[in-house]
């Protein structure tokens, strides 16, 4: 989270105390149409999908690099 106040600056915080991240395999199967990991989707296996199109589209124009 971060947050900007005029009178005090920047402030940035989280917590993941007790927090665990793990990949969602069954919504990568739905989206993906197949069993695909993480670091296969990360590095371009898999075209992205109709679904996605749009936001990875915008991701791209926010984006100020872009991976070549």
């Amino acid at each position: 989270m971060l947050t900007w106040s005029k009178s005090k600056g920047v402030f940035g915080g989280i917590s993941l105390d007790g927090s665990t991240m793990r990949p969602d395999d069954d919504a990568n199967k739905d989206l993906y149409g197949a069993s695909a990991t993480n670091p296969q989707i990360l590095t371009g296996k898999y075209p992205v999908p109709a679904d996605a199109k749009a936001f990875v589209t915008a991701l791209d124009k926010l984006s100020p690099h872009k991976a070549a």
